[in-house]
């Protein structure tokens, strides 16, 4: 049985795999699912700064702890750039298309990560999801160019940038669960 310290990391580790898995559902669906408004940000907070008061971990623990502090505010990051991607596009652009399948499998495989506790493993194939969102993102940026009409381009580019943010996004966060499993230098 786990101790009441291992319940609580485990319950901080589930609702952060929670809220991963409402915002890819979501993204999916390109539609809000009752679970992405779920999500709550502040009380993910509270609960790591409760764990840390009541717990005072060290070590590798400790780690972990502070990653989930910093995680948060990047998990909002990829909360607000879904919501705007899911509001705004509704139209059909392959460079879009590409980084928005993109961000899917980003999220996907930073979820099976946490969920199989191998963000070793993961980490460069996010860093790889990463690159690429960047390199999509740059050409539809040379692309657009050559259009005319300015609210076209800034709708193109303001999806766009969602999007790639998805990606910057999971990279830190996938940083962080790796700093908090080997303690390595971000």
């Amino acid at each position: 049985m786990l101790s009441t310290f291992e319940q609580s990391l485990q319950q901080i580790n589930n609702k952060f795999v929670n809220y991963i898995t409402a915002i890819e559902e979501s993204l999916q669906k390109k539609e809000f699912t009752e679970e992405f408004f779920l999500i709550d940000l502040k009380e993910f907070d509270n609960e790591v700064i409760k764990f840390l008061a009541l717990f005072h971990p060290q070590g590798e623990y400790l780690r972990e702890v502070v990653a989930y502090l910093k995680i948060s505010s990047f998990l909002a990051k990829i909360k607000k750039s879904t919501k705007s991607f899911i509001k705004k596009y509704d139209f059909e652009d392959e460079k879009i298309d590409a980084l928005y399948q993109n961000a899917l499998s980003t999220i996907d495989t930073l979820k099976l990560a946490v969920k199989g506790d191998t963000i070793e493993d993961a980490y460069s194939t996010i860093i790889s999801y990463e690159k690429i969102a960047d390199e999509i993102y740059k050409d539809l940026v040379l692309e657009v160019k050559q259009k005319e009409n300015v609210d076209e381009i800034l709708k193109i580019l303001n999806i766009a940038k969602k999007l790639e943010r998805i990606s910057d996004s999971a990279k830190t966060i996938a940083s962080y669960l790796l700093f908090a499993k080997e303690g390595l230098e971000l």
